[in-house]
């Protein structure tokens, strides 16, 4: 009887083996399974379904250029999923506006897309007595005005080379100390080796090239306590004076 009993009890627990091996065994599958599902949710969740499709933009830094002209050349794909989105494509048609120097395009969840545009700063204006370019640091002309901007050199360039030259006018307006830019009435260049500075007060700083320019800035800084009416200052190392003032 005994025996009967205990060999009722090890089959019960042979049983009771077998069940949780099998369980065992499926449940890796239930997993995987279940994270597939998941995981497929998600991919359609995010590229495929219009929960989190773009709404619209948001932009920041936009000062001179109009809002509506960066909406316009983004050309955000609105109602496409946000995570489909070519973020650099949309920064590189933002890039062709003449006037923004850079543009940072981001997504903002769960339905925006953020633009952040620099603009370019003049630092000079180009002028062929009808019309008043902006130039920035970088030398690129990016906008035409009607009329001269206050606080800034104006540059009259002229020459077969007026890209360079341009590009070097920038260079030495950029290398003048604050004080002295402030006193620059044009700027003078027939070539990207011929750069005059006329002041307002009448002298004349011939330049040259725009080559040391940090240098021939801070030899025109100590030459200036003389009083000339023009310096020259095109071969740093030997500068001249002309003329005196009375």
């Amino acid at each position: 009887m005994s025996q009967s009993v205990d060999l009722a009890r090890a089959q019960q627990r042979f049983a009771r083996r077998q069940r949780l091996v099998r369980r065992r065994s499926w449940l890796p599958w239930a997993i995987g399974g279940g994270l597939v599902v998941l995981a497929g949710l998600v991919v359609w969740l995010f590229y495929f379904s219009s929960v989190f499709a773009v709404s619209g933009v948001r932009i920041s830094g936009a000062d001179t250029v109009p809002v509506a002209t960066i909406e316009q050349t983004a050309a955000a794909p609105v109602g496409t999923p946000l995570a489909k989105v070519d973020l650099r494509a949309i920064a590189d048609r933002v890039r062709t506006i003449p006037a923004v120097a850079d543009a940072q395009v981001t997504r903002a969840w769960p339905r925006k897309i953020v633009i952040v545009v620099t603009e370019r700063v003049p630092v000079v204006v180009v002028t062929d007595g009808t019309r008043f370019e902006l130039v920035d640091a970088t030398g690129t002309s990016y906008r035409t005005v009607p009329d001269r901007p206050a606080g800034l050199p104006e540059a009259k360039v002229t020459g077969v080379r007026r890209d360079v030259t341009i590009h070097s006018v920038v260079t030495v307006s950029a290398a003048l100390p604050d004080t002295l830019r402030t006193q620059v009435g044009t700027i003078s260049a027939t070539s990207p080796d011929s750069i005059t500075l006329n002041l307002s007060s009448g002298v004349k700083v011939v330049w040259g090239s725009s080559d040391d320019s940090a240098r021939k800035a801070e030899v025109l800084s100590v030459l200036m306590k003389r009083d000339a009416k023009v310096y020259d200052v095109s071969a740093p190392d030997l500068p001249v004076t002309k003329g005196e003032r009375r």
